[in-house]
């Protein structure tokens, strides 16, 4: 198996909801129609997939218990500290709840963390350490 991803999905109560604060709140580009099972996000070489609870449950034919946040996080990083602070900003008009607000980091960065739908945790990073390319695209290697 190579070692990569192709899509993260969050499940979510209600797609349209989720669309609106990605597309409205944050100013991203949803790749589907207005599908109310599913939503897709193309994020540099992956996809982003906001999955209707429901449907998964009846996929699966079981339930998806909700957790709070912390279950798992995403990460979005910014070119620079002010970046970061901006996309709070936007995010928190959006609906996300601050968990814990901009700060200097004891690693050398800057990041927030943010309560986003479905009770996703969503961190906002700028990390020095790691180049952003001209494609959005991070470098581990720095």
């Amino acid at each position: 198996m190579e070692q990569r991803l192709s899509l993260i999905t969050l499940l979510v109560d209600d797609v349209n909801e989720a669309r609106k604060f990605f597309v409205d709140g944050l100013g991203w580009t949803c790749a589907e129609g207005p599908e109310t099972e599913i939503a897709f996000f193309q994020i540099g070489s992956m996809a982003l997939a906001c999955y209707a609870r429901s449907a998964l449950e009846a996929e699966l034919g079981s339930p998806v218990e909700k957790g709070p946040p912390g279950n798992i996080a995403i990460a979005w990083n910014g070119r620079s500290p002010a970046e970061v602070d901006t996309a709070c900003q936007l995010a928190v008009a959006a609906g996300a709840r601050v968990l814990k607000a901009p700060h200097e980091t004891h690693w050398g960065g800057y990041s927030c963390y943010l309560e986003i739908l479905g009770g996703h945790m969503l961190e906002l990073a700028h990390n020095p350490f790691w180049p952003i390319a001209k494609d959005g695209s991070v470098s581990l290697s720095g």
